[in-house]
């Protein structure tokens, strides 16, 4: 059986290596968010394999706007998916 990181990790993992969406997380105690964004690593991030969380409005996602501002707010880069994993972050 998986741990919690071990499991992030591995759908993290998915998620970047099959490039088919955008990852939401829940919120960090280590990062305070408001209520009115959630954190989030941009499509083209994925893509370009850059583990960058950024704040993204929750007006855009409930709109289904997946293109969202391309300058929006980092809140941290990570080097590789195992230093995002082991700051905290968890998928929501």
């Amino acid at each position: 059986m998986l741990t919690d990181s071990e499991y992030q990790l591995e759908c993290l993992t998915k998620i970047c290596d099959d490039g088919l969406l955008a990852p939401v997380f829940k919120r960090n105690p280590k990062f305070p968010i408001s209520r009115d964004d959630v954190p989030r690593i941009r499509y083209s991030d994925v893509m370009d394999r850059k583990f960058v969380i950024r704040r993204c409005p929750v007006d855009d996602l409930s709109g289904g706007n997946t293109l969202w501002d391309e300058d929006a707010e980092v809140i941290v880069e990570y080097m590789t998916i195992e230093e995002l994993v082991g700051d905290g972050w968890r998928l929501d």
